[in-house]
């Protein structure tokens, strides 16, 4: 009796297995029907499921989660994907796409140096569109870290791989030579030392024409009261009044002249950083 109720388990059990891996199957081509149409968030759910309930090609489902919370913008979530596909997977061709992935999500969260590190696990085995890819995510990490020259080399490289006409090629080098220029131009310390001699006129030198007139009119005002009370009183009555108000706004004005300008060039890095990206991402990351 015992030995019959065996049997019946054992044929049971192969029966739903049989019927679960087609089922799984289908779960895996509703998930890339959802994925070509955009659905990456029903996408992921259903990968998930196969992945769960065992599909065997674990990198591939892997390496198309990643992309699905990669396209939701969730980057945390899809780094462990990447990962997991790289460590599973035979292809050289699949772990280079698993090594793309995990970079361009650590760029999205600022991780320039991780990037750059993540990169080296790119094999040689890789497509002419893999070290596109290499050499346009090196560029943002590099330009990320302030290597500028570095940078250039890398977007150089893209238009050189993607066989783009010499047009763009001299914008982008037009465009870089903007971004070494910026420092200079809008020099932080510069801009603290104006400030400190001519109160105000650090702020001007960054184009903070409201900022600069502001503590010009303002530390005028102050030395105006400051000869009003000498005059009235004594130099020791005016400086007991007014040196700490003086001290604070004259110092707080080179100060701000200092963190204006290094705004200023973190705006125009961006809009060049924009410029620079249009010129060279790749048709698969557009």
């Amino acid at each position: 009796m015992k030995r019959k109720r065996y049997f019946i388990l054992i044929i049971n059990l192969l029966i739903v297995t049989f019927s679960f891996a087609q089922t799984v199957e289908e779960v895996v081509r509703f998930a890339d029907e959802q994925f070509v149409k955009g659905n990456y968030q029903v996408a992921a759910q259903e990968y998930n499921r196969a992945l769960f309930f065992g599909y065997d090609k674990v990198d591939e489902l892997s390496i198309q989660i990643g992309h699905c919370y990669c396209e939701l913008e969730n980057y945390d979530l899809a780094t462990p994907f990447y990962d997991r596909s790289f460590k599973y997977s035979k292809s050289d061709s699949l772990k280079n796409e698993a090594v793309l992935g995990k970079t361009f999500c650590l760029l999205m969260q600022n991780k320039n140096f991780l990037a750059l590190n993540e990169l080296l696990y790119m094999n040689d085995h890789s497509t002419m569109q893999q070290q596109t890819g290499m050499h346009y995510l090196k560029g943002i990490a590099y330009y990320g870290l302030k290597e500028d020259s570095l940078a250039y080399e890398e977007f150089y490289t893209v238009l050189n791989l993607s066989e783009i006409n010499d047009s763009v090629k001299t914008l982008l080098t037009s465009e870089f030579n903007k971004v070494y220029r910026y420092h200079k131009k809008y020099n932080p310390t510069r801009a603290y030392i104006m400030s400190g001699i001519i109160p105000g006129s650090g702020q001007l030198s960054v184009g903070a024409f409201k900022d600069g007139i502001n503590s010009m009119v303002l530390i005028a005002g102050l030395y105006l009261i400051a000869v009003q009370i000498i005059k009235a009183y004594s130099l020791l009555d005016a400086a007991l009044t007014l040196f700490p108000w003086i001290q604070r706004y004259y110092l707080g004005g080179m100060d701000k002249a200092k963190g204006l300008a290094v705004s200023k060039i973190e705006e125009k890095r961006y809009e060049s950083y924009l410029k620079i990206v249009n010129l060279t991402t790749p048709e698969n990351f557009r």
